[in-house]
């Protein structure tokens, strides 16, 4: 397993260590606040939302999709 920060695309510095990826078994999860929101599977990109979130969640989720060229 392996874990980190999300680091922003728009110029910030940091989310605050509000958004964090985890990766296991070729998996990323993104963790928002302390919800698990969107997954993408490394092998085929395939990317997968768990419903609809607020404007900063969204903001973490399109930085995750971006981080993995989606």
């Amino acid at each position: 397993m392996q874990a980190f920060e999300l680091t922003p695309i728009n110029g910030r510095k940091s989310f605050g260590g509000k958004a964090k990826v985890i990766v296991e078994n070729g998996v990323a999860k993104l963790l928002s606040y302390s919800t698990f929101v969107a997954e993408i599977k490394l092998e085929n990109k395939e990317f997968t939302q768990n419903g609809e979130y607020s404007q900063t969640t969204n903001k973490h989720i399109r930085c995750f999709k971006d981080f993995y060229g989606i």
